[in-house]
Parts: structure tokens; sequence; C-alpha cells
């Protein structure tokens, strides 16, 4: 099994991180000596959106602000690399890395690769580069909604989701530090390769769930549900 599975940023964030991270390292090495090939890229979280916000305040433009929200990205990359045994040694700055990566058995971790390109748009072009099986989008809001679950409390989580209903659903942002869920750009990164994509939570048993294969979050799908 070839994976791809997008990290929120917003682990790093949390009371308890180091044992959150360690958690997860722990699971992405054993999916790897269940002999599964896995790619990791991480998100920004907290961190980055402050840092984006004050530069925005400060007359940034977008394009720097996208450099900051990269910057942050890769250091979460470079945290997370430090307690997976199997990784690639440097955070990938090109998808062309993770062929290499894979060439030696190693996992290759990203963060952002360009501006105007969230992580999310980063996890799917590196689930097509590599042809991945699937694409697991691992996001705090759990899964995709019917709604928004912030402002309606009868939202309903949606097992399957195909991807006309979920461009509805998703209103995408261009500026730096506001991508939620997935983007306009991911989306369609998605749909023209077909990726087999799964957005679930950001919990550790959750991720594994989803890594092995059991029901958990939205699935989305390519024909009319």
């Amino acid at each position: 099994m070839k994976t791809v599975v997008k990290i929120s940023g917003s682990i790093f964030d949390e009371v308890g991180a180091e044992e959150r991270i360690k958690e997860l390292a722990s699971v992405f090495e054993k999916y790897v000596q269940d002999g599964n090939s896995l790619a990791i890229v991480v998100g920004g979280g907290k961190r980055s959106r402050e840092l984006i916000e004050l530069g925005r305040k400060l007359g940034a433009t977008e394009d720097v602000l996208d450099e900051i929200g990269i910057d942050i990205t890769r250091i979460n990359a470079k945290l997370l690399i430090s307690c997976i045994k199997d990784s690639y040694p440097q955070v990938i700055t090109d998808l062309r890395e993770a062929d290499i990566a894979w060439s030696v058995k190693k996992i290759p971790v990203a963060g952002g690769l360009s501006p105007g390109h969230s992580t999310n748009a980063v996890a799917a072009l590196l689930a097509e580069h590599l042809k991945a099986d699937l694409f697991i989008n691992s996001t705090k809001a759990g899964g995709v909604y019917d709604k928004d679950p912030k402002k309606y409390p009868d939202a309903r989580l949606m097992e399957r989701v195909s991807i006309e209903e979920l461009k509805k659903i998703i209103k995408g942002s261009s500026e730096a530090g506001t991508y939620e869920l997935l983007d306009e750009v991911s989306i369609g990164i998605i749909q023209r390769s077909k990726i087999r994509t799964l957005v679930t939570g950001t919990g550790t048993a959750e991720i594994k769930k989803a890594l092995y294969g059991e029901n958990v979050g939205t699935m989305i799908v390519f024909e009319r549900i």
C-alpha cells in the first residue's frame, strides 16, 4: 500500500505535543514495517497563522506571508523527522526527493513547497506524483460535514461525499494561512487524478484506523451519490 498523509499543524500546538508526536511517529514506523510505503506532509498550525497575521499587520505582501508559512511548516516537519527512525533525514522540498526517499525505503516528510499552495495541495500533488493508493487528510474538522459544524449544531458528518458536492460545501480562500479542510487547488488535483482520499481527524487512533482501512471520517468519491 502506498499512502500519503497530511498531518494538521495543530498537533504541534497541543499541550503535551511531545507525546502526541511520538505516538504518531510510532504508528508511522509500524505502518512501514508492515510493508507499506508512506509519505507525510505537515501543516503550520497556530504558530504559522499567528506569524502570518503579524506579517500582514506589518505590511508584508502575500508572497512573503506564504514564505513565512512555508518556513513554519518545514520547522514542524523537522520536528517530526527527529523522532521517526525510518524517515528521510531532511525535509523534502521537491516532489522528486520523495522518489529518492522511497527508493531507499525511507519516509519522506515535507512541509510547504511553494507560495500559493497550501500544505493540503502539496499533499495532493505528492499523492499524485507518487501514484499513491490513498491520500489521508488529517484535519481538526474530523471529516466533511453537510454544513459548517461551527455554526450549525445539527451539522451531519458525511461518510461519503462526491467531489462535485465537496466543491459546493467548501468555499476556498487564496490568502496565506486561511486554508481549512481542503482548498480549491487540492480538490482540483484530487479530481484530475482520481486519488482515493479520506478526510479524518487528528487523533492518533483515527489516523491509525485510516491507515489500516477502518471506517473513519469521510471518503471522497468520484461518482454521484
